[in-house]
């Protein structure tokens, strides 16, 4: 079977034709404007959430967990291990309103994992501490760092 070459005329027709084809999914007749999908990505605009951790005497923890924050209803979530200094990890900026949950894992089973609920309204900064009973204070890690 020999394949047929196409004339420059039934190239530029059939590019032209499938171009017009691709790009009349793309378009949207929205009186306002706005994409109709675009409402699947809306965000809203809470305030910034910053935590404390600590151990049950208050001295600050900085290391050897994770912090996962979760917005069950939009099915939002957020890791952090890195960026917590003087056990505060600060301007944690969430794209929803509403309830969270804050699960801090231990790294080396150094402590029970720590489950908190905290609600983020539009423009209200929150502040959290959550202890981490038996956790190891960066006090200590900075004498274990002194006697090296």
């Amino acid at each position: 079977m020999e394949r047929q070459r196409l004339s420059r005329r039934q190239f530029a027709t059939t590019a032209a034709a499938l171009t017009a084809v691709g790009l009349a999914g793309c378009s949207d007749d929205d009186d306002d404007g706005e994409n109709g999908d675009d409402e699947m990505f809306e965000t809203d605009d809470p305030g910034a959430l910053t935590l404390f951790f600590e151990t049950e005497d208050g001295e600050p923890v900085s290391t050897g967990f994770s912090v996962l924050i979760e917005h069950e209803e939009e099915a939002y979530s957020s890791n952090y291990a890195e960026g917590i200094e003087d056990g505060e990890l600060s301007d944690i900026n969430l794209i929803h309103e509403g309830e969270y949950t804050i699960t801090v894992e231990s790294e080396d089973g150094e402590f029970d994992d720590v489950e908190e609920t905290v609600t983020l309204e539009e423009d209200e900064d929150e502040e959290e501490t959550l202890v981490l009973e038996g956790a190891t204070p960066d006090s200590e890690l900075e004498d274990e760092e002194d006697d090296e």
